[in-house]
């Protein structure tokens, strides 16, 4: 079973049970859990596009890359830190 059926399945046994007072943090958590390995993926994929990146650009001599550089720049920079910390924003 994939990652997203499996946050579905337990939000789905949460919906079922809205008056539990742990409901709200439980599904967060669930949902946070999740999405931590979607940031984690898209970071590495970043990371990974902005080392092949570096590489043209030191074997492109006359070629300016530091467009492509600056985007990635602030993409990773765009990311949340600690999920804890993206909550708050």
């Amino acid at each position: 079973m994939d990652r997203l059926q499996k946050c579905i399945d337990a939000l789905r046994r949460l919906a079922k049970e809205p008056d539990d007072p742990d409901c709200a943090a439980l599904a967060e958590q669930t949902i946070n859990d999740y999405l931590r390995k979607e940031i984690e993926a898209l970071k590495a994929a970043l990371e990974k596009v902005g080392r092949a990146i570096d590489e043209e650009a030191a074997n492109g001599p006359g070629e300016d890359w530091s467009l492509m550089v600056g985007y990635v720049q602030a993409c990773l920079e765009k990311l949340p830190g600690e999920l804890e910390e993206w909550q708050k924003q």
